[in-house]
C-alpha cells in the first residue's frame, strides 16, 4: 500500500480535478499533471520520515490537547 500511495497514482484524480478547475488544458495540463504528480512521492516521503522519528521521540509533535485544548 505504502509504494501506491508514494508513486502519486492514488492523487492522480483528485491533482486533474484541481488542474481542470484551475483551468489548464491541453499539453499544459498534462505538463503540469506530470510536475504536480512528481512531487508526491518526496513529500509523503518526508511526512514518513518526521512520523517515525516522533514515534522514536526525537521530533517535534503536537498532543490532543495542544492541537484541540482541555475539555472541560
Amino acid at each position: 500500500m505504502t509504494e501506491n500511495v508514494l508513486d502519486g497514482r492514488d492523487f492522480a484524480e483528485l491533482i486533474l480535478r484541481d488542474l481542470i478547475n484551475e483551468g489548464y488544458g491541453g499539453k499544459e495540463l498534462f505538463d503540469e499533471f506530470n510536475i504536480r504528480q512528481s512531487k508526491i512521492r518526496p513529500r509523503v516521503e518526508a511526512m514518513l520520515r518526521e512520523a517515525k522519528n516522533v514515534a522514536h521521540g526525537k521530533g517535534e509533535y503536537e498532543t490532543y490537547n495542544d492541537v484541540f485544548g482541555n475539555e472541560e
